[in-house]
């Protein structure tokens, strides 16, 4: 295995449980509209590509005009900003990981495809001293979905974390629940990395060609020099 000096997460479904408030902002932006409510674990196979991408995933085919589209979510963000943060939370053992890397020195980044305003707002709850006002700095990065920017899996923003880094991508490992993840990671000629407790589960990522299949966070320990 190669040696990991730096590690890119994904944030949804990785770090942090946010499938159920991001179920109830989408549902209510569907309400609005008129349109039926989707359970919650259906978001778990919808989530993950960015606003856009859930957008046309939720409205009929008759709305996958632009108009339409930048409606519904400007209707998800209006109710996502009030109730981001309602049933969120870390999953078991991110925080003892995270407590490890930053000890060994590994440089750490955040590239989520939620809407980088939200990504932030959440780091910065969940995370409050990552940009080191207290203590050594968490993550050196913390990029979310930008207007006019590639999502994943097109691999710029990770690309640009690395050469920020300094570090060639195959030192990286690039950590995330989604073929999505596994597939930025590969596009960047990184680790790939599943996390099976995340929305999708260990089928999707081994079938997508994860490089490294996690249970449990801490399991990453072991792969570390």
């Amino acid at each position: 295995m190669r040696e990991i000096q730096g590690i890119i997460f994904d944030l949804d479904g990785t770090l942090l449980y946010t499938l159920e408030d991001i179920a109830d902002a989408e549902n209510l932006a569907l309400a609005e509209l008129g349109l039926p409510p989707l359970p919650v674990e259906k978001y778990r196979w919808i989530v993950g590509g960015g606003a856009d991408d859930i957008a046309r995933r939720l409205l009929p085919e008759s709305m996958h005009n632009p108009d339409d589209i930048n409606g519904f979510v400007d209707r998800f963000r209006s109710y996502y900003k009030q109730n981001w943060h309602v049933k969120t939370r870390l999953y078991t053992g991110i925080s003892d990981l995270l407590t490890i890397l930053r000890d060994k020195r590994i440089r750490l980044a955040i590239l989520s495809n939620k809407p980088e305003e939200f990504a932030l707002k959440i780091v910065d709850h969940f995370f409050p001293d990552w940009q080191g006002s207290t203590k050594p700095q968490l993550f050196t990065h913390v990029v979310g979905q930008r207007k006019g920017f590639p999502v994943k899996p097109e691999p710029d923003f990770a690309l640009q974390i690395a050469r920020d880094w300094q570090l060639l991508p195959p030192n990286i490992g690039f950590i995330g629940d989604s073929d999505i993840d596994v597939y930025t990671a590969k596009n960047a000629g990184m680790i790939a990395i599943g996390a099976e407790w995340g929305f999708r589960g260990r089928d999707e990522l081994e079938q997508s060609g994860a490089d490294i299949m996690l249970r449990h966070p801490l399991e990453l320990v072991q792969y570390l020099v």
